[in-house]
């Protein structure tokens, strides 16, 4: 039965209208909506930032009408422009003609609606209303909801925009016809999150889709899973990621055995299905690696809960079932990129507060959502008074804090002090201008292109003069690789990076020793004898030698070169290395064999004197190896023509 038809004791069509236009505001009731007021125009989109002005941000900061202004007169910088006058203008309107006038009652209160309150983040952009609207328009359509009465279009051949506004004003007007709860809310096909308790910082006004699991018994499980999912605190980002691997299984099993496919049919051959639908589907290994784990629980709490004892014991997602995945190091900036974003002049080319928030990224390896939405008091101190920053790592779904140096506590401070005295109320670090409270911040979608934009403002190049370009997250990558580079212990960086397990920090511990190990192989060795050893080897060898070398390294510190012993062969040198079969240098010891030589001689001259013929004859045979070295040195090494003279 509807929930809002005549039999279930609510009022049928005629009534359900009657009784929207009654709660419909005089300035909503109308066929041209117009939003003269910023307080109920900006709890809809994010508004322009110039004063007075009461029309949706397009770019810029600026809505349309004032970035065509701001361009004609040779985009000047953004405070002197706000600070011209005759910035008036028109107010936004909405129109609702042409529609009939059940809809245009149901949009207008929907519209009311969503500006009465504010929310934390915005579900869809303006033009994307403006498209709704006149999609709905040229289908006719007569009403936003199923049972008035009237034809409904749920518009699922729509573009996913537009599909988000229909359910989010759809979502407004249940609501406000029948105030849910989460018993009436589990009958439904679409989950309102907030409805089922959801209490995340994001996903205010998502939805959960189940329609397109057409087996009863499959849906009825999937709905269990995805409740206890939600009650036990489960963010959004992985909802979404267990409901679309419920949706490719319900995909799987209709494949398998149709749509009306009993819980008996659902067998191993189901599972060798879906792994096969998934490869089908063009996913990369770490996309189906996601899929598989969401179902291997989604499968294991429905035996564990007893949610459906008909459900087969071979159906189930086995270890070998995941793809293997290739390994991924980390995206490291060079630091030939880094001076350029680091350079104070570059830097001071980024307006406030996103000056600080790069600065911010730079030197904590934040991601960019979490360093955005900072807030006012994210600075602590210990007893020594050492400042840190206080987060929430929203992909955890925790408070985070780490340790900052003093210049970068005092730039917070500054920031703190800026945002205090403009928003008194305020409760971010940077808010959103739209924000006349402070109590949003600054949307990091809109910061990740103001970014991009800077990137091309201040000709960013690589070494080979081409143009670059990075993402926020790659300073994160950059951050843990200067740490690991710098021979900080891999807890600590985990630690500072707030990561859950060690996989993640290894791998800038893998690239640390790649990059060494890559180093060390495009570096010429050469023995006592002044021959170049360059043996080509296969890479089985290659990194065996590797290993060898490692361990060499740890077993002699020398300040010439290498030991290139295994570790567990005693040395008959007694550490003579010059005359030493195994030691291997490169041009990177030049000067130190300069110095060696030259003391050697002094050596050889003063034994000399005094008749210690076993002294000279032992350093000339170390000068000699030495002169060896270096003259190979000198002749075949790059950027070493410029002989040099030990004598």
């Amino acid at each position: 039965m509807d929930p809002h038809s005549a039999e279930s004791g609510h009022p049928g069509p005629d009534g359900l209208l009657a009784r929207m236009r009654l709660a419909l505001a005089p300035r909503f009731d109308a066929a041209v909506i117009v939003l003269d007021d910023a307080d109920l125009a900006g709890n809809l989109f994010p508004l322009c930032s110039i004063d007075g002005c009461v029309r949706f941000l397009a770019t810029k900061q600026l809505c349309q009408t004032h970035l065509y202004r701001w361009k004609r007169l040779g985009e000047p910088e953004l405070n002197a422009f706000r600070d011209l006058p005759g910035q008036r203008t028109r107010p936004e309107r909405l129109n609702l003609e042409g529609l009939p006038e059940g809809l245009r009652i149901e949009l207008a209160l929907a519209i009311q609606l969503l500006a009465s309150r504010k929310r934390e983040r915005q579900r869809f952009r303006a033009q994307d209303l403006r498209s709704l609207i006149s999609e709905l328009r040229q289908r006719q359509t007569g009403s936003l909801l199923t049972d008035s009465g009237m034809e409904s279009t749920e518009l699922w051949d729509a573009p996913a925009q537009l599909r988000r506004v229909h359910t989010t004003l759809y979502s407004e007007l249940e609501v406000f016809l029948a105030p849910p709860d989460a018993a009436s809310e589990f009958e439904r096909d679409l989950w309102r999150l907030e409805v089922m308790g959801f209490r995340g910082r994001t996903g205010q006004g998502g939805t959960l889709r189940f329609k397109p699991v057409p087996q009863p018994w499959l849906r009825l499980l999937a709905k269990r899973f995805m409740r206890w999912r939600i009650s036990t605190g489960t963010s959004y980002s992985q909802l979404n990621r267990d409901m679309t691997a419920l949706h490719r299984l319900a995909d799987a099993f209709t494949e398998h055995a149709g749509e009306n496919g009993a819980v008996h049919e659902f067998t191993r051959e189901t599972v060798e299905v879906y792994l096969n639908l998934l490869l089908r589907l063009g996913l990369s290994p770490a996309s189906r690696s996601y899929s598989l784990s969401s179902t291997a629980l989604f499968l294991r709490a429905a035996r564990e809960h007893n949610w459906e004892p008909g459900l087969s014991a071979s159906a189930g997602i086995h270890l070998g079932d995941h793809p293997r995945r290739p390994t991924a190091l980390p995206r490291a900036l060079p630091e030939f990129i880094m001076a350029q974003i680091e350079d104070p002049d570059m830097l001071g080319r980024l307006e406030q507060p996103h000056r600080l928030m790069m600065q911010i990224l730079i030197r904590t390896g934040l991601r960019l959502a979490d360093t955005y939405r900072l807030e006012l008091d994210c600075l602590l101190v210990d007893d020594q008074n050492a400042p840190y920053l206080r987060y929430f790592n929203h992909k955890m779904s925790r408070e985070a804090t780490l340790p900052i140096d003093d210049e970068l506590a005092d730039a917070i401070r500054q920031q703190q002090r800026i945002v205090r005295d403009a928003m008194p109320s305020a409760r971010y670090l940077a808010p959103s201008p739209q924000s006349r409270t402070g109590d949003r911040p600054f949307n990091s979608g809109t910061a990740a292109g103001i970014i991009q934009t800077w990137q091309t403002t201040i000709g960013l190049r690589d070494e080979q003069g081409l143009p670059f370009r990075f993402t926020a997250h790659q300073l994160r990558h950059t951050y843990a690789t200067r740490l690991i580079n710098a021979d900080v212990p891999q807890e600590v960086v985990r630690r500072l990076l707030d990561h859950e397990s060690h996989e993640m920090t290894a791998r800038y511990a893998r690239l640390k020793d790649e990059s060494v190990r890559r180093h060390w192989e495009q570096a010429q060795k050469i023995n006592i004898h002044g021959e170049v050893i360059n043996p080509g080897q296969d890479e089985t060898i290659n990194d065996a030698a590797w290993m060898k070398e490692n361990l060499g390294r740890a077993t002699m510190a020398l300040s010439n070169g290498y030991c290139g012993l295994p570790l567990q062969q005693a040395c008959p040198h007694a550490n003579a290395c010059l005359t030493c079969p195994v030691f291997v240098t490169t041009p990177d010891f030049l000067s130190e064999h300069l110095n060696h030589l030259r003391s050697t001689k002094k050596l050889i001259a003063q034994a000399e004197s005094a008749g210690r013929t076993r002294v000279v004859e032992m350093n000339r045979h170390v000068a000699a190896n030495l002169e060896n070295i270096i003259a190979t040195i000198q002749t075949t090494a790059p950027g070493e023509g410029n002989r040099c003279d030990a004598d």
